[in-house]
């Protein structure tokens, strides 16, 4: 299994900061949106592959704003951005995803300090991590969520739209 950071900059993005939120709200609902990203490293990328979703740019926290599975094999689409480019994607399925504006993240800053040798603020979506980098961000996102744990159970707690979490119930 490989780890796919698909990277996410709502300023120029197909998909802004609006639709996240009002999917965030959807999952929060037991409703179940349908995510594709576009991958880079597409020929590495496998369906049951886990991913991170990076939220980058200027505006508002940076970081891991969602986890889960990748839920099928990459195939090639029209470019998102419209400039004609050969384009992959793979659908995905999170597992936890988090109101950056509202929340904690595990932010870049701190994926860059432990893995330095990623680039996680910009550069190309659907890269795939080596094996030391992936059990890195495993161990961080494990202790970020262990940390959050009261934070995150009063959000899911609360009937209020703000403060939105989704974590897959086991």
């Amino acid at each position: 299994m490989k780890t796919v950071i698909l990277k996410w900059n709502p300023a120029f993005s197909s998909y802004n900061m609006h639709h996240y939120l009002s999917d965030l709200i959807d999952m929060v609902t037991e409703y179940e949106p349908d995510y594709n990203w576009s991958v880079w490293d597409w020929s590495q990328i496998h369906k049951g592959d886990r991913f991170y979703w990076v939220k980058v740019g200027m505006y508002g926290q940076t970081g891991i704003v969602a986890s889960g599975k990748i839920t099928s094999e990459p195939y090639k689409d029209e470019d998102w951005s419209g400039r004609g480019r050969e384009t992959y994607y793979v659908d995905f399925l999170p597992d936890v995803a988090i109101n950056p504006d509202a929340l904690p993240i595990l932010t870049c800053e701190e994926l860059t300090k432990a893995i330095p040798d990623f680039e996680w603020d910009k550069g190309h979506s659907g890269l795939v991590l080596t094996e030391e980098q992936a059990e890195k961000v495993d161990q961080l996102w494990s202790k970020f969520l262990k940390k959050n744990e009261a934070v995150f159970s009063d959000a899911l707690k609360k009937d209020n739209l703000v403060d939105l979490i989704y974590m897959e119930q086991a």
